[in-house]
């Protein structure tokens, strides 16, 4: 079976295994801070204030988790161009060549 699979599809699965985590990932750093603020509020007597922050703490370290996950499933390229230059108007193309004036014509020695 491995020998069917190109490079591109690996990549494609590697990438396909690492972004199925993604919502594992989101989901128990949400639980784990709810529960340990809970914990906390339970030990200290403080009703919902460590419940509350440790929420929104887990949310943070949840979105963290995703960024971390997506940006490892698809690094940037190093030689990839950053825009094309159809998407960046007509000033900024490059003449092609042999579209622009003749060398022989533009000297000033006549």
């Amino acid at each position: 079976m491995g020998m069917f699979l190109s490079k591109g599809t690996g990549d494609a699965l590697r990438a396909a295994g690492a972004l199925s985590t993604v919502g594992l990932a989101f989901v128990l750093a949400l639980v784990i801070g709810f529960w340990f603020g809970t914990v906390l509020d339970g030990w200290l007597g403080t009703k919902p204030i460590f419940t509350i922050v440790s929420f929104f703490l887990g949310l943070a370290a949840g979105v963290l988790n995703v960024y971390r996950i997506v940006s490892q499933a698809y690094p940037k390229r190093a030689g990839a161009p950053q825009a094309s230059a159809a998407s960046q108007g007509p000033q900024a193309r490059e003449p092609e060549a042999g579209t622009g004036p003749d060398e022989r014509g533009l000297s000033d020695d006549d």
